[in-house]
């Protein structure tokens, strides 16, 4: 159940990007990156996702890799975008570092509580 909650906000962050694709033409250098953006998170989401089936022999050595990559990705966004655009993006992706620091396969309902504040305050 844990994991769910962590995957539900990954798509959120996905949603985002797809709403800002749409907003920057086609061609541009923001579209290819969002691209780039919105395929590290579907490799976050799809880990998370094997990870909950694994559970008995679960390892959380590859959240890092994949935290690198969106990291990267906001990076280079950073000057590709509007500065309201990046900030939105921005705010999405602390969340998601924010819940990927709890452990990833227990349930706790401190975590829910905790998560669902850091939803409220950065996507509302």
């Amino acid at each position: 159940m844990s994991i769910q909650n962590k995957i539900r906000i990954i798509k959120r962050v996905g949603k985002i990007t797809t709403e800002l694709k749409k907003k920057y033409d086609v061609d541009s250098p923001a579209s290819a990156e969002l691209n780039k953006l919105n395929e590290s998170l579907n490799k976050l989401e799809k880990y998370l996702i094997k990870l909950d089936e694994l559970q008995p022999h679960y390892t959380t050595d590859e959240i890092e890799r994949h935290m690198i990559a969106i990291n990267l990705n906001l990076d280079i966004l950073r000057g590709e975008l509007e500065k309201n655009d990046y900030v939105k993006l921005r705010k999405g992706v602390k969340v998601i570092k924010l819940i990927l620091k709890f452990h990833p396969t227990k349930y706790s309902f401190f975590e829910f509580i905790i998560s669902w504040v850091y939803e409220l305050t950065y996507f509302i």
